[in-house]
């Protein structure tokens, strides 16, 4: 039984050394709207999706919080009932932790982006460039300039970027940059706002490159400026072997100073055959192409060393976990380490020699991504029945109704004629203002194959008697010749979440305004004070 636990327990709990994982099971655009400082976002409706790699140790203190608890309570309930016996549910949720007078945060991956600030703000380590500024630089002489887009590639792809640029996203930059050094231009950097190409300007600033500016505010700032974007952005070329020799030899000068110390074969082996005790992230930082295809250690993370960054609070969620880097010999791995460092992450590890040190103990690699199904996806799938789309029609006529449980945009972009939407994180409070009689069919689908059938044994243990699950999805619906609808219909959402690659001016104008206050806001600087990075 999920233990309640008060404001002020909670806030005991998060100014100490124990270990403990806070999670906010509200959807994006809520908890973009206001959340617990150092607060993961995980949605009711992707617990078991996610949970399994977030908090892997099911002793582990978790904390699970919405507004008011009650979809709290539901989180807590699908932990305890696939094995974790340490929860707990705020009191009042958030709601009542504002009344008992404890601050509240604003914005998303808000860890990293006030550290972003930190570093661009605080410690001046960056120096940047204006986007009119850098407009009649470029007018004047083109060939003199540099522009390196840092985000990653699928990102990119979706809103260009700017004009004349290349893309290097994250911690490839520092093996590639000493080719465009040596050239003596001026190297520009830039991501869509700031936090990436604060971090990565400061990487090369650290390097000894002289000659690096960050492009203020980034592809929005440009845009904001009324200039226009390119969309066809092309990587950077591979580096050459003086250019990561450097790159290596500044790793190592890092490691010298035990910024992030090593972390041997051995050691890592015995972590691991303790894994169902100790939480332990093994973060892979290299390409999503090199882990897929070259290999990776069984169980490893891939998340790109600059997304590991920027993301801190989606990958790391137990606070006090141990934190290993990995890459295909420590170069990356100990960069990316150094910024966790940085950040106030305390056990912060490289494994030493990389992914070949691992192959010389004689240990394999995995190749490709494993697909892991969601946490008691299998069983659940034996207890609900589910109906091939061409056997709709006869079998359920037009008794039954559609319950679409996706998120609003999944919903929005397409859907059975005539479905509800009824998401999951609200299912049990929302289907009875759609089907009050428990006689009556119901089809439940959705965007992804997992969370219909989560959804279907709710409503089955809710007591409805005629549950199925569209086989195949909307996938095998529109394989039979069937139309799926568009739009919203009259829906009115409350979970859309607008992502900053999809701000207009407005929006735009307000996220800086937001970002750049960040450094003067004591409810964003106290844990930095804290962890003694201020």
């Amino acid at each position: 039984m999920a233990e309640i636990i008060s404001p002020q327990q909670l806030k005991i709990l998060l100014e100490s050394d124990e270990i403990y994982a806070l999670i906010d099971v509200r959807e994006r655009n809520e908890y973009e709207e206001g959340q617990i400082f150092s607060a993961s976002q995980i949605p009711r409706r992707l617990l078991e999706l996610r949970i399994p790699a977030a908090v892997p140790v099911k002793v582990t203190k978790v904390v699970v919080y919405d507004d008011d608890s009650f979809r709290a309570g539901l989180a807590a309930a699908t932990l305890e009932r696939y094995g974790y016996t340490n929860i707990h549910i705020l009191e009042g949720g958030i709601n009542a932790w504002q009344q008992a007078g404890h601050p509240i945060v604003k914005g998303v991956h808000v860890l990293s982006k006030s550290f972003g600030e930190i570093v661009g703000e605080l410690r001046n380590l960056v120096p940047v460039v204006l986007p009119e500024e850098f407009q009649k630089l470029l007018e004047a002489n083109r060939d003199d300039y540099v522009i390196i887009e840092v985000r990653p590639a699928a990102e990119v792809q979706k809103t260009g970027s700017i004009p004349g640029a290349i893309n290097i996203p994250g911690v490839e930059l520092p093996l590639r940059i000493t080719d465009y050094a040596n050239t003596g231009k001026t190297i520009i950097t830039t991501c869509a706002g700031r936090t990436r190409g604060f971090i990565a300007a400061g990487t090369l600033k650290l390097m000894g490159i002289e000659k690096v500016y960050d492009l203020n505010n980034g592809t929005l700032g440009w845009q904001l400026a009324g200039f226009e974007l390119e969309q066809d952005i092309p990587p950077g070329p591979p580096p050459s072997l003086a250019s990561r020799q450097a790159a290596d030899d500044f790793a190592a000068a890092l490691a010298a100073k035990q910024y992030a110390p090593f972390i041997s074969v051995d050691r890592l082996e015995t972590l691991r055959q303790n894994a169902d005790k100790e939480t332990v992230y093994l973060l892979d930082v290299r390409s999503t192409e090199e882990y897929e295809l070259l290999g990776h250690i069984p169980g490893a993370i891939s998340i790109p060393g600059g997304q590991a960054i920027q993301n801190a609070d989606d990958v790391v969620v137990v606070h006090g976990a141990t934190i290993i880097f990995v890459c295909d010999n420590a170069t990356r791995a100990t960069i990316s380490a150094y910024w966790y460092k940085q950040m106030g992450f305390e056990n912060v590890y490289v494994l030493e020699g990389g992914l070949q040190a691992w192959i010389d103990k004689g240990k394999q690699l995995e190749r490709g991504i494993a697909q892991q199904p969601p946490l008691g996806f299998i069983e659940a799938a034996e207890q609900v029945k589910t109906l091939a789309a061409s056997a709709v029609k006869d079998v359920l006529a037009d008794k039954a109704k559609i319950i679409d449980v996706s998120d609003s945009r999944a919903f929005a972009d397409g859907h059975l004629p005539g479905a509800y939407w009824v998401p999951r994180s609200w299912l049990e409070k929302r289907i009875e203002n759609i089907a009050a009689n428990k006689e009556l069919p119901l089809l439940v689908t959705g965007s992804d194959s997992f969370s219909p059938v989560f959804g279907a044994l709710v409503l089955q243990e809710l007591g409805f008697r005629h549950v199925y699950v569209l086989d195949g999805g909307k996938a095998a619906w529109l394989a039979e010749g069937y139309p799926l609808s568009k739009g919203l219909e009259g829906v009115e959402p409350d979970d859309w979440h607008t992502h900053l690659t999809e701000y207009g001016k407005e929006e735009a104008k307000r996220y800086f305004e937001w970002e750049e206050s960040l450094v003067h806001l004591p409810e964003y600087m106290e844990y930095f004070r804290r962890k003694n990075v201020l």
